[in-house]
């Protein structure tokens, strides 16, 4: 259940502010600013091994968390466990403290100039200071090995005396310019035409600071950090800095006729600091057009029942800098101090250089080239609607592993732009909506569906043998999950050993000792050479596994209803997807329990009737086996533990109701709506 601790508290305040000056006929300015600030304040963990979760998974049901005389309990004699790694202490104690605060300052001036009707000219600037802060503070846990001995202190990681300070600041500006053109000819002709100019830039500075034996045990403050019994003062900086720049030139046309025949044609000229001069800038055009097929004099007959009709194909490119880090294609170099060697008095610690890794130098744009055809129809005096589009998207010059180099080359092969993927998928939705009515009053309802598909393919990449040990491989459907089949459990040692004897289980018997037994997983030989295993390691000899299944989802759809009658309004979301799969790491000890660590104290609800025994022979689980999740038989992904994660989830469900609008004039307001939404 939920845990109480304190503190918990969680404070934040808005403001915002929009103001509007017409400063003659042909002039606007306006200015748009936002401040945000957050604090919120917490028991802080000390670093405990991530989370309560974690630690709560090794409390022992056999180790009481108290002595009688009320002491704490957290080491033990004669054993090297740790009562729940110390979290209950931290819990009880309520000495730790956590602050993580967060500012966010956003301003937004825009002049807009009209010359002429049918021309205006815009520009703005952004800028924005957004600024989290984190203070942890730590102190010893006290606690007794047993009833009666000295108080002992844990003293060290999460018992350690100290403060750390964290401040990550950035800065970002931006500024746009860009002037419209729009005018229509003859009452037919509207034609539309955009051109522009934007630049950005991000500024990101952290500095850090830590001191350790503080003076008070209440107050947080680096100047009271003391020294220890050598006379030292323990403490420690860090900082370090980013900063990129982006900046593009821009146009689009629009034209139709009537609005019936519709074109659009545009285009993006973008340079980003993130890649090496030669390799900064990227063109990304596309266009599309359209045909209202019922504005057509031929669709005359068809307009009864159908109220608009619209094909539309479109063709674009979207470039994408994130590929990389802010320095990807620079080698860094970073320093070190060599605390195993000194100079002169010994005082003077050595220091050292290292330079990383290789990198390409011609790193630049990922590239998405999207093919799309859409159907827009709406019937029934637009009483039913239906959106739907298919499209095939090709990402080139992905960021992965580069080609193969000889060893000789001494080091990984950078990172290039090297890999292609093709994406194919379509999506549609339907829509109703109408209005009857209820007790002689009018209700509007509605509902719809929506369902969407796709899949990605790896079209290119420097992996002729298509080896598992590179990320790719030509023709790989992304998620493809690989793994061995399974024949449930051996239900007595006899049948174990046989098959053990039969086919050569070494690839997996990490764990087993004394042999194979009854309970134990029975992994297919599916290749027919009598030896368990991975082959080659390839897609071509992947030894005895196949492909279990897919982690992306095979569908996404979900559906929507609403109501209004009389001021009530109830609405509703249910979303789903199809299958899609995953198999859990050893790490996961929610699901294995004791199959990963012997030590663990959380055991589902029911976990043991799903264990295998001798009276147990339908269970789910092989037999207890300590460590077989992390490394035996069931870490290697099989079809038996393989879990489906589809699922459709009421995701939300809003009741409302406004009050008259007759009630609220009487108060100055336009409207008052009480809603409830979860």
């Amino acid at each position: 259940g939920i845990q109480k601790q304190q503190p918990d508290i969680f404070e934040k305040y808005n403001l915002r502010s929009k103001i509007d000056f017409n400063i003659n006929k042909w002039a606007t300015l306006s200015n748009n600013s936002s401040f945000y600030t957050s604090k919120y304040t917490s028991l802080g963990d000390g670093s405990v091994d991530n989370t309560i979760g974690y630690s709560a998974r090794h409390a022992l049901a056999n180790v009481p968390m108290k002595n009688p005389d009320g002491s704490w309990v957290y080491g033990v004699p004669y054993s090297s466990y740790k009562v729940a790694n110390g979290r209950h202490i931290i819990l009880g104690e309520g000495s730790h403290r956590l602050a993580n605060i967060a500012t966010d300052f956003a301003n937004t001036s825009r002049l807009t100039i009209t010359p002429m009707k049918v021309l205006s000219v815009t520009a703005d600037f952004t800028y924005r200071l957004y600024q989290t802060r984190n203070v942890s503070r730590s102190n010893p846990l006290p606690y007794r090995e047993y009833p009666d001995a000295d108080m002992a202190y844990y003293s060290t990681g999460a018992g350690d005396n100290r403060l750390d300070e964290y401040v990550n600041t950035r800065n970002y500006y931006s500024t746009n310019m860009f002037a419209t053109y729009s005018e229509t000819f003859n009452d037919v002709h509207n034609l539309k035409g955009v051109v522009g100019f934007n630049y950005e830039m991000l500024k990101l500075k952290n500095l850090s600071a830590w001191g350790r034996n503080l003076a008070s045990a209440e107050l947080d403050d680096l100047d009271l950090v003391g020294q220890d019994e050598e006379g030292n003062t323990l403490t420690g900086v860090g900082g370090g800095q980013n900063e990129y720049a982006l900046m593009g030139y821009f146009g689009r046309i629009n034209y139709d006729y009537k609005g019936r025949y519709l074109l659009e044609i545009s285009g993006r000229y973008d340079g980003t600091s993130r890649f090496a001069a030669g390799h900064r800038w990227g063109w990304f055009p596309s266009g599309s057009v359209g045909w209202r097929i019922s504005e057509e004099s031929f669709f005359e007959p068809a307009r009864e029942y159908v109220d608009n009709l619209k094909l539309r194909g479109s063709y674009g490119t979207l470039g994408n800098q994130n590929v990389s880090s802010y320095y990807a294609y620079l080698r860094l170099i970073s320093l070190n101090d060599f605390a195993g060697y000194t100079f002169g008095d010994g005082t003077a610690m050595g220091k050292y250089s290292t330079i990383g890794a290789p990198v390409a130098s011609d790193l630049t744009w990922e590239t998405s080239k999207q093919w799309n055809v859409g159907l827009d129809m709406t019937f029934l005096n637009n009483r039913l609607n239906f959106v739907g589009d298919a499209y095939i998207r090709d990402t080139e010059d992905m960021l992965t592993d580069g080609i193969a180099l000889p060893g000789v080359y001494g080091a990984t092969p950078p990172k290039m732009n090297t890999a292609d993927l093709r994406t194919k998928g379509y999506e549609f939705s339907i829509n109703w909506r109408d209005k009857t009515m209820l007790a002689n009053k009018p209700l509007d309802y509605g509902f719809g569906f929506n369902l969407s598909d796709y899949s990605s393919v790896i079209t290119k990449y420097d992996n002729p043998e298509k080896s598992f040990a590179k990320d790719y491989y030509e023709g790989m459907r992304i998620g493809e999950i690989w793994g061995f089949e399974t024949d449930g459990l051996f239900q007595s040692r006899e049948e174990a050993q046989a098959y053990a004897q039969e086919v050569d289980l070494s690839y997996i018997n990490n764990r087993i000792t004394g042999g194979w037994q009854g309970g134990d997983l029975k992994f297919l030989d599916t290749d027919g050479n009598n030896i368990l295993g991975i082959g080659s390691n390839t897609v071509d000899d992947p030894g005895d596994r196949k492909i279990l299944g897919n982690s992306l989802p095979s569908l996404s759809y979900g559906f929507n209803a609403n109501v209004r009658w009389q001021g009530i309004d109830i609405s509703a979301f249910f979303q789903g997807t199809g299958n899609h799969y995953w198999y859990p790491h050893g790490q996961m000890m929610n699901f294995w329990g004791p199959y990963s660590y012997p030590y663990l104290s959380f055991l589902p609800k029911n976990f043991l009737d799903k264990v295998w025994a001798e009276d147990n022979q339908d269970a789910y689980f092989t037999r207890p086996m300590a460590y077989s999740a992390t490394s035996g038989p069931l870490s290697k992904v099989n079809d038996r533990y393989l879990q489906n994660l589809r699922y459709l989830r009421f995701k939300n469900l809003t009741v409302g109701y406004t009050i008259p609008e007759n009630l609220t004039r009487k108060i100055k307001l336009d409207m008052v709506r009480i809603y409830f939404s979860g």
